[in-house]
């Protein structure tokens, strides 16, 4: 993909998903899908460029966003241990909402996903989800372990997830750290 077209179609629309924590208009969607199925399809017979190629170019430019954007969150964490929990929380609640946003525009680049996984690829979302584990999740472990009553299963349980090769939507809120803790009555 050419530069101008990923600074102007696809990199401000990935980060304002993530950033923002939502979901895209139709109009938004449907020409950040079509940029992509335009770059994959394209027939450029004299660059010598493959479907397979445009597929791992645009794969990488998505991967390094996403490495850049979870250190950025990894390395804002609070200093204070007791403030951890609710700042990982509250990142990831908007990360994992705009992960499943970016994973269904890459909806055309994810049907490839056994040519993915023969080149060490995999699909948007575990791409996402790796990046979390590595950039955020690992450096921050020790400090929520330190917190007040940190739940060590429910901790095991996160990385157990983030450990997986198939992440559901339905096992997002899973990753939360504090699902099942009661707040203390005023």
């Amino acid at each position: 993909m050419e530069q101008k077209s990923w600074k102007a179609d696809l990199e401000p629309t990935i980060t304002r998903m993530l950033t923002e924590g939502g979901p895209l208009t139709f109009v938004e969607y449907t020409s950040a899908y079509a940029a992509i199925y335009n770059h994959i399809t394209k027939s450029d017979g004299s660059s010598g460029w493959t479907a397979q190629d445009r597929q791992a170019e645009l794969y990488a430019r998505v991967e390094s966003l996403v490495d850049n954007y979870t250190k950025e969150i990894g390395s804002a964490a609070p200093s204070d241990i007791e403030d951890v929990v609710p700042y990982y929380d509250s990142e990831w609640d908007r990360f994992s909402c705009g992960a499943d946003a970016v994973d269904r525009v890459f909806t055309y680049l994810n049907r490839f996903h056994d040519r993915h996984v023969r080149r060490g690829q995999d699909t948007i979302r575990n791409l996402l989800f790796q990046s979390w584990k590595e950039n955020v999740f690992k450096p921050l472990t020790a400090r929520i372990e330190g917190a007040d009553n940190p739940d060590t299963a429910h901790i095991e349980h996160i990385r157990n997830l983030l450990a997986s090769n198939k992440l559901s939507v339905k096992k997002f809120k899973e990753m939360r750290l504090v699902i099942g803790v009661a707040l203390p009555a005023e």
